[in-house]
């Protein structure tokens, strides 16, 4: 099974995701599962769960026409979404279109890619007919990119073959309407955990548009940092000379700029430093009250999210000189956010092997990585997304989260709006101040031409008649 183009990968993780699919009618088939209509299934990493939200829609099936398995837009079609009518017959709801296709032949993200272009506004992906994974094994499944999932805004969920197979038969003898929903263990206080790289542009890009939202939840969210460190075999030195600490392979980092500058020991060296920041700066945001009626205290450290969202930019991994990625930039980054250098430089340098140790110990599924009160996320890695999959971990919901969601349409693809970028209100404030300024522009031009209409008429009228006056003085001295 190839890692890119072919398949997508398959790995196996003790962390559980919750990818519901909840039949609702017709009644026989509600039967026909065991928890009361309930499959559970992996959600793909790619494209964008409908976190927080409860989504009703109708399956859609096509079998494959030309033999292709799903994996080319000719190869099936699928019926037009209908509405369906609510209890009493009066009320119609409107229904998202849920697509069924088969696993096999190529890759989950170019299924999903298909149907999407064909529809979709989410994808349900059944198992190959020789495949072993009942739907307890596929909760412990990751459906993984292929590397093109970022133009995928739709939600899918991979399915064993035996739910599958009931979901298909039920779909071409009549209409079948199924609730999609994502939930989270949920608490009073949520527990964010992430795994980066300090020299990796995805992670930093993310943590930068994050930041602002983490501002608003310092209250209520725990956030802890993790770093992905990584052991080489021991053998030739000249392997991993330029990837690991110190030329010995117990600590190791990705490479960034492959034969530049930057080594894994640089990168393994600011990772150790952003990780004494946050905990060097963090300081309790937990009330006496909260922590008499049992909830988590939060640590907030604002120093380390203020240093995160200007080191991406002030110390580039292609930089020069001082405004580089490394040392020197790093601690001009911290004497900017009033972070104390001297007391980060001792914990990095008293600290460093016990904090690397610490997260080789503790490795994740993949290098970009991010859990929610334990629980895996999937889904494009973006602020929005996550901040809705944050909200919907919690058993209340905080005001902050009001504040920093926004209504999320389920029949259009999901685009989030880029961090820095305007909202749908204030584009349109804009939109409505530039109108108004071009109607005053308008009205002031108008009674410009009016004048100057007024001017040159009267001028030209003064001209006639001094030329009648002429040609009269001409007559009058013949």
């Amino acid at each position: 099974m190839a890692a890119h183009g072919v398949w997508s990968v398959l790995v196996s993780l003790v962390f559980v995701a919750h990818g519901q699919v909840k039949v609702m009618t017709p009644r026989e088939l509600v039967g026909a599962f065991a928890d009361h209509g309930r499959i559970m299934g992996s959600t793909s990493t790619f494209g964008a769960p409908f976190y927080r939200d409860r989504v009703l829609g109708q399956l859609a099936y096509g079998p494959s026409l030309t033999g292709k398995n799903f994996c080319s837009e000719e190869d099936y079609d699928i019926p037009p979404p209908k509405t369906q009518r609510a209890a009493g017959g009066q009320d119609k709801v409107r229904l998202i279109n849920i697509v069924i296709v088969r696993r096999g032949n190529c890759s989950f993200t170019t299924k999903v890619k298909i149907a999407q272009a064909k529809g979709a506004h989410a994808v349900i992906i059944v198992d190959r007919e020789d495949s072993d994974y009942t739907s307890r094994d596929l909760a412990n499944i990751i459906v993984a990119d292929d590397g093109y999932g970022d133009v995928i805004h739709i939600p899918s969920v991979l399915i064993s073959k035996e739910d599958g197979r009931r979901l298909i038969e039920a779909a071409q003898r009549s209409q079948v309407v199924v609730e999609l929903a994502w939930d989270l263990p949920t608490d009073h206080v949520v527990t964010v955990d992430m795994w980066m790289s300090s020299a990796s542009i995805a992670s930093m890009k993310f943590i930068k548009e994050f930041a602002p939202k983490r501002r608003a939840l310092n209250e209520v969210m725990i956030f802890n940092p993790h770093y992905a460190v990584f052991s080489m075999d021991q053998g030739n030195p000249a392997v991993y000379s330029g990837v690991c600490l110190d030329n010995q392979p117990k600590f190791c980092a990705e490479d960034p700029d492959g034969g530049g500058d930057i080594t894994g020991k640089d990168v393994l060296e600011e990772d150790v430093r952003q990780l004494c920041i946050h905990d060097k700066t963090k300081k309790s945001r937990t009330s006496l009250d909260d922590l008499v009626k049992g909830k988590a205290s939060v640590e907030y450290a604002a120093e380390y999210w203020d240093y995160m969202e200007k080191f991406p930019d002030r110390c580039p991994l292609d930089g020069s000189g001082k405004a580089k990625f490394g040392l020197e930039c790093s601690l001009q980054v911290m004497k900017e956010v009033g972070i104390d250098t001297a007391e980060i430089q001792a914990c990095a340098t008293a600290e460093r092997d016990a904090r690397l140790s610490h997260e080789l110990e503790n490795p994740a599924w993949s290098p970009r990585a991010l859990r929610i009160n334990g629980w895996r996320y999937s889904g494009m890695l973006t602020a929005d997304l996550v901040v809705r999959a944050v909200c919907s971990g919690f058993i209340h919901e905080p005001r902050e989260c009001s504040d920093l969601i926004t209504a999320r349409d389920v029949f259009r693809p999901y685009i989030p709006v880029p961090s820095g970028g305007v909202s749908l209100g204030e584009l349109l404030g804009w939109l409505l101040a530039t109108i108004s300024l071009g109607f005053v522009c308008m009205l002031m031009y108008k009674r410009y031409l009016k004048k100057e209409m007024r001017t040159t008429l009267r001028e030209e009228v003064m001209l006639e008649v001094q030329a009648q006056m002429g040609e009269y003085a001409q007559l009058r001295g013949a």
